[in-house]
């Protein structure tokens, strides 16, 4: 696998473990506005 570069000024997709909500931002948001679960870097593969 190869490393991706990414533009930090630009938004990126975020996913909710718990609920599936996706939204993106241009940082990493704590947790999700609905549930309060963790949120996941959608460009970052599950392993």
């Amino acid at each position: 696998m190869r490393d991706v570069e990414q533009d930090h000024d630009e938004e990126t997709p975020y996913e909710c473990f718990a609920c599936g909500k996706v939204i993106t931002a241009e940082s990493h948001p704590e947790n999700c506005q609905d549930c309060g679960g963790e949120m996941r870097n959608r460009l970052t593969p599950l392993e």
